[in-house]
């Protein structure tokens, strides 16, 4: 097992890497921004358009909300004010579409 750990711990940083790329967000555009997990949507939304966002819809998540930046600087102005990270906006952290059937 000692003679394998070398290419467990090389293979498994690489699956991180690869996974930190693929759901990393663009620096301006849409993404997925998330907040502790005791913060209300509310509060949410009023902390992205402090910093400058505008508001795209809620995620199936309650604490993370997708946005729309402008510039490249949102994220930084974000984080001060309370969000944690950003990903793209896609799979759980895509917007939420209410669809009514009729």
């Amino acid at each position: 097992m000692r003679q394998l750990a070398p290419a467990l711990i090389y293979s498994a940083v690489s699956v991180l890497l690869v996974a930190a790329f693929m759901l990393a967000p663009q620096s301006k555009g849409e993404m997925a921004v998330a907040f502790s997990p005791f913060t209300s949507e509310e509060t949410a939304w009023s902390i992205v358009r402090a910093a400058g966002g505008y508001a795209v819809g809620p995620t199936r998540i309650p604490n993370i909300v997708v946005a729309y930046a402008d510039d490249s600087d949102f994220q930084q102005r974000a984080r001060s004010l309370g969000a944690l990270f950003f990903l793209k906006a896609s799979g759980l952290c895509a917007p939420q579409t209410n669809r009514e059937t009729t």
